[in-house]
């Protein structure tokens, strides 16, 4: 694990944060391992104050947390875990597509129809990363609509521990046959101008996740 940093100490903790965040992503830090500021202090090759920051920030978003005596350990997702994120995640995506609902145009739906259809070639492949990338871009096209950087802001931290440590296992073979159809679905109610409609799937389809 090695880092590059520039010189400038006022971008050095979000350096941090983002190569920490990475890190988590590639699962060079893997749920259930435990750390220690030193290690990753000498490891990185800087001073403990932007570190201990960083992992500060991260243990507040729900991906660490500092255990007295023990480090750091890296958060596991429990199936309960993603089920409590998957519905959070679906109020707030609702709420944010309501209020923007006026805003989508024509364009908007071509661009969400086109990043589906990469979606759904990605899973013959079993492209994971790719697969996610483009369902986070899906849902940007009218997310980036709305003005509300706190409801936003949330959302892309819910997000990222979703598809960051929730994308393993069962639970992706289970998204990777629903979200296709369920993004055509969300289509249709928008082209049919159905605002409420549109609100109330994606808040129920998050409700709960069937396993079967």
């Amino acid at each position: 694990m090695q880092m590059h940093i520039q010189n400038n100490f006022q971008l050095l903790r979000s350096q941090v944060y983002e190569h920490l965040r990475g890190e988590l992503k590639n699962q060079n830090l893997k749920p259930g391992m435990f750390v220690t500021i030193n290690q990753l202090s000498q490891q990185l090759g800087i001073n403990r104050t932007p570190l201990r920051d960083a992992l500060l920030q991260l243990q507040v978003e729900g991906f660490v947390t500092f255990l007295p005596q023990r480090g750091i350990r890296i958060n596991e997702v429990s199936r309960k875990d993603l089920e409590n994120i998957y519905e959070v995640l679906g109020a707030l995506d609702s709420r944010a597509l309501f209020s923007v609902f006026d805003q989508i145009t024509p364009g908007h739906i071509k661009q969400m129809k086109k990043i589906n259809d990469k979606m759904y070639r990605c899973v013959a492949g079993r492209e994971y990363g790719r697969y996610f990338d483009l369902n986070s871009a899906f849902h940007d096209v009218y997310l980036k609509l709305s003005t509300n950087e706190m409801l936003l802001n949330q959302v892309n931290i819910i997000r990222q521990r979703l598809f960051d440590f929730g994308a393993k296992g069962d639970w992706i073979e289970h998204v990777l046959k629903l979200n296709y159809i369920e993004h055509l679905t969300l289509i249709e109610l928008i082209e049919q101008g159905e605002s409420k409609a549109v609100s109330d799937f994606i808040r129920d389809t998050h409700c709960c996740i069937n396993w079967e």
